[in-house]
């Protein structure tokens, strides 16, 4: 991960007496069964998502369910609930009844519900409402083996009709499992403790998944666990037990996440993206949105951002919409946008007395996946 194959960037390092080194500590996560632009890094590592983690709201927004479609999904969700606290899956004990009162669906989903055992629900109210002979086949063994119970449970849900919506969800379920990028235990979560450790750079490889759908499920994941994570951390450092870790989020090409069509397709995903926005600072987690586009970022994504660093626009609509949107820059310095060479930019800030037109020194490493 060096420049030596960029003449320009090694120039500028040299004018500046800066070396040209490498990335140390760098890790890749890819997801499980998906390939990475470096399968030969020494520090890459498989993962798969916790169907349990994401929560019930914001997986409805993903797969795009019609407000019928959302219906049966919440009333299959609520009866894998029951079933779960019927088969004493969850909660087992004490405490994690005690945990259970916390539980907050916007946040998160119902502990072990896995997909599997979501996709049986719906498959068997499918099969009800379908008023189709003999039991549904049960792929989790314990849902099978207490396949007597579980109907019973199903078959009191006062289900809603129509088995074209039911089929719907059935159908958005079981591609989500042909994907198998979900509840591998081999696989497992991203490392939240070791990513946010002091000097670790994480890179979340989605370059196989060539699915904005997956690509929403894992930014889901990765912003609920590194939040969640960072908490942690801050409530550590609080003790005295170890030094405050600094965490940031990088969001590249942020526009395709966060445009305004999907935000308003998705708003409990973006309210995740929110809350670490206003909550985080607060403990030492940034969020960095990355855009060559930021006339397709909506007013939602703007007010979030405390500071701007604006390299050459030349575009004079999206220049007067950044105008409204960020104080504080003089017309002078908006006149000069259009115009600045590589390497400047200009910087507003809110630890800053007033906006400033910089020059960036380049950097001594080029980040490209490779060792």
């Amino acid at each position: 991960m060096h420049s030596t194959e960029d003449p320009v960037m090694l120039a500028a390092l040299e004018r500046r007496k800066l070396p040209a080194y490498g990335v140390s500590n760098v890790g890749i996560y890819h997801l499980v069964g998906r390939d990475t632009t470096n399968p030969q890094h020494k520090r890459r590592r498989e993962f798969s998502l916790d169907y349990s983690n994401l929560s019930p709201h914001a997986m409805m927004e993903i797969l795009g369910l019609n407000e019928a479609q959302q219906e049966r999904f919440l009333k299959a969700y609520d009866l894998a609930k029951n079933i779960l606290m019927t088969l004493n899956i969850y909660p087992s004990n004490e405490q994690e009844r005690e945990e259970l009162l916390e539980l907050d669906e916007m946040e998160a989903g119902f502990p072990r519900l896995t997909l599997q055992r979501m996709y049986d629900v719906v498959r068997a109210c499918a099969h009800v409402v379908a008023d189709e002979p003999d039991y549904p086949y049960f792929k989790t063994a314990d849902f099978f083996k207490n396949k007597e119970r579980v109907m019973q449970i199903i078959q009191a849900g006062n289900l809603p009709g129509h088995i074209g919506s039911w089929r719907k969800v059935q159908g958005s379920l079981s591609r989500l499992l042909r994907l198998g990028i979900f509840d591998n235990p081999e696989a497992g979560l991203p490392l939240y403790d070791t990513m946010t450790h002091p000097g670790h750079v994480t890179i979340i490889d989605l370059s196989d998944t060539d699915s904005p759908q997956v690509n929403n499920l894992v930014i889901s994941e990765i912003l609920r666990g590194v939040r969640l994570q960072q908490e942690e951390n801050y409530k550590i450092s609080e003790t005295g037990n170890q030094p405050l870790r600094k965490v940031v989020i990088i969001i590249e090409e942020a526009h395709e996440f966060l445009s305004k069509d999907r935000i308003k397709q998705m708003p409990v995903l973006f309210q995740q993206v929110a809350r670490i926005a206003r909550r985080g600072r607060k403990r030492w987690l940034g969020l960095m949105f990355v855009t060559q586009l930021p006339q397709h970022l909506p007013d939602e994504v703007l007010g979030l951002i405390n500071n701007y660093i604006l390299h050459k626009i030349a575009d004079a609509n999206v220049i007067s919409r950044l105008k409204r949107s960020i104080g504080g820059i003089d017309e002078g310095l908006w006149d000069r946008l259009p115009n600045l060479a590589p390497g400047q930019a200009i910087i507003a800030a809110e630890s800053m007395a007033r906006p400033l037109l910089v020059a960036i020194d380049p950097t001594p490493s080029k980040l490209r996946m490779i060792d």
